[in-house]
């Protein structure tokens, strides 16, 4: 009966923690697309395909970083550890309040979702759809929109041949690309040669999702160095809205790009009780 006593005193401590750390810094203003109208000159071809070759490069990271996440029933912020395979898997061990106390450790695949609850002593098991990603993650994101932002690269798949237009001025060039789903409208910095901010537009022309980046550092990335932002925001548009009301926050403290031998370990619990995430409520971690 103490043990049972311990163990809820622990978790409402815990609770308490997590619901001490909000907080929404203020959103980074990524830089507007210049406005003049250019032709796309060889130069300007150039720089989209190097642009579009550094976000290939990173293939995988480990570090720590902050996360807030700002909806309109939350304005929160969790300490994590995060790994990331591109395309593969990534995996976020969260923890809250003043002692650091781990209270989630998530895996996520492009098609399923692992999550040790430890607070409660559960594995939530689950497809990865936006829904559930909202209820762990606070956002309704897809897989590549989610570990777009953990790592801080938007990917530039389209070629050269899928630009439609392009505006230059004040050091930086925009580019607007046709894409499955509708537009991208990306806007590059001539100098540093890195994207720091895209915007995702429906087929109707609506915002769905706009990425800031800023702080770039330049990092090594196995033989080579690649320059990768430490603040990155995301923001999703619902289509009746105008303005956003989803946003999540990533600030990197310290991490590693391409560590070599990176292995994802996700062990399952032994004496968890396993619950079906599909029929679970939101998750209090974030």
């Amino acid at each position: 009966m103490m043990r049972n006593a311990i163990r809820t005193f622990c978790c409402m401590l815990a609770f308490v923690a997590v619901a001490g750390c909000s907080g929404m810094q203020e959103i980074t203003r990524g830089p507007q697309a210049p406005g003049d109208k250019v032709a796309l000159s060889t130069e300007l071809k150039r720089l989209y395909r190097e642009v579009s070759a550094g976000s290939r490069r990173v293939e995988s990271l480990d570090g720590y970083a902050d996360i807030y996440l700002k909806t309109p029933k939350r304005d929160s912020k969790a300490y994590c550890n995060v790994q990331l395979q591109k395309s593969r898997s990534a995996r976020l061990i969260v923890t809250a309040g003043i002692l650091g106390w781990p209270v989630a450790d998530m895996l996520i695949r492009p098609d399923s979702l692992f999550v040790h609850d430890l607070l409660n002593n559960r594995m939530l098991i689950g497809r990865n759809s936006g829904e559930n990603l909202e209820k762990i993650l606070g956002v309704q994101a897809g897989f590549g929109q989610m570990t777009e932002t953990l790592f801080g690269l938007a990917g530039m798949v389209e070629p050269v041949s899928a630009i439609e237009s392009v505006t230059q001025g004040s050091g930086k060039v925009s580019y607007t690309v046709s894409s499955s789903d509708g537009q991208k409208v990306l806007v590059v910095d001539e100098a540093s040669k890195v994207l720091e901010g895209m915007t995702l537009l429906d087929r109707a022309g609506r915002k769905t999702v706009v990425f800031r980046f800023a702080e770039f550092q330049v990092q090594p990335a196995g033989t080579g160095q690649v320059s990768v932002p430490k603040e990155i925001d995301m923001e999703l548009y619902r289509p009746d809205e105008s303005t956003s009301s989803h946003r999540i926050r990533v600030v990197y403290d310290e991490r590693v790009i391409n560590p070599p031998n990176l292995t994802i370990t996700f062990r399952r619990p032994l004496k968890a009780k396993v619950v079906n995430l599909d029929l679970a409520e939101r998750m209090p971690w974030l």
